[in-house]
């Protein structure tokens, strides 16, 4: 799970680390007083950062790299962010604010969408409790253009409005756990792009990446 520790003991050959520094990342038992983990899952960290304020970036921060590094949208492009208020639609929105896209975002109670639009996604937010309304929203907002990228976490009619919104090269990058997509529904249905994005195994797969 996401830590933020000292560092007590090491291994050999980790050049970015040592002894006492403070450090952010993914370690085993991430609770407990004394974690393990991968050196390659670990960063350190400054005073510009508390120990509070570090263990809430790497699943956020690293979820979102992913799903941009897969979908690779360009300066100018739309973009959805479903959940737009959560800890991922919060991150994603400052990654696409720094690489230019024209980003949008659905979220449910009324003080969401204000909290939103004082982060500058103005007359950009959409409904996450009604689909249609938010498929309507979502038109109105495009106009004649077309989604690049989407980023989702939200489940039934919104996944089907969302990959008709998507232009032929546009890419949907799934975070959700429940009422998923599977890639042969994808393939028989749509002729954009598809892919799921889970952090965990990503991690016991690939801890280089």
């Amino acid at each position: 799970g996401d830590c933020a520790v000292h560092i007590s003991a090491m291994g050999t050959g980790i050049p970015h680390l040592k002894v006492g520094d403070a450090a952010l990342g993914h370690g085993l038992a991430a609770l407990a007083s004394l974690s393990k983990s991968d050196a390659r899952l670990m960063a350190a960290i400054t005073d510009s950062l508390s120990f509070e304020q570090a263990c809430t970036l790497p699943t956020t921060w690293c979820t979102v790299h992913m799903s941009l590094l897969a979908a690779r949208p360009a300066a100018g492009h739309y973009v959805l962010l479903h959940a737009g208020a959560g800890g991922v639609g919060l991150t994603s929105q400052e990654y696409c604010h720094f690489i230019g896209n024209r980003a949008m975002a659905n979220v449910g109670r009324p003080y969401k969408h204000f909290y939103l639009h004082k982060m500058g996604l103005a007359g950009r937010t959409l409904s996450s409790r009604d689909g249609s309304a938010f498929a309507l929203g979502a038109s109105k907002l495009l106009g004649s253009g077309r989604l690049r990228f989407s980023l989702n976490s939200l489940s039934a009619d919104f996944i089907a409005c969302t990959f008709g919104l998507l232009r032929q090269d546009g890419k949907l990058c799934e975070i959700g756990k429940r009422a998923v997509w599977s890639y042969e529904r994808h393939e028989a249905a749509c002729c954009n792009h598809f892919t799921m994005i889970a952090l965990d195994s990503t991690i016991d797969q690939t801890p280089w990446w």
